[in-house]
């Protein structure tokens, strides 16, 4: 297995980890990609700065939102709901929606309003499954 780590950070965890065929993308929250600073918002903002840095990590591996097969969201307020759809719904604006599963939780890391994970389906060659052991 092949893990990376696009931003240094002070917890114990792989931003992108792949996997055979798949990688696995970390929950993504509302963060400054250089100062790693949670970086507040309405829902609609979070949301973005979720789907940028997951945009971001994807791509460090070769791979993009069209190889997305799952997507999980955590949420703290059900009344967001609306405004999160509209954000999420912009970064898959050809229709190819990966399955999701949205849950309400009682608190996020920081505050934060969303915190929004990934999986995704390495193509066919992909240089990374070379490396996997």
């Amino acid at each position: 297995m092949e893990r990376r780590n696009l931003y240094p950070h002070a917890i114990p965890f792989s931003h992108i980890v792949l996997d055979g065929d798949y990688a696995h993308v970390s929950g993504q929250l509302a963060q400054d990609p250089v100062t790693r600073q949670i970086v507040p918002g309405s829902a609609y903002e979070e949301t973005t700065r979720c789907m940028e840095q997951l945009v971001a990590i994807l791509a460090s591996a070769q791979l993009s939102l069209d190889n997305v097969t799952r997507v999980n969201l955590y949420i703290t307020d059900l009344a967001d709901f609306a405004e999160i759809n509209k954000a999420y719904g912009l970064f898959f604006s050809n229709g190819k929606y990966p399955a999701r599963t949205c849950v309400a939780v009682s608190a996020l890391i920081g505050g934060t309003r969303i915190e929004i994970e990934a999986t995704a389906r390495l193509p066919v060659g992909h240089a990374s499954k070379s490396k996997m052991e």
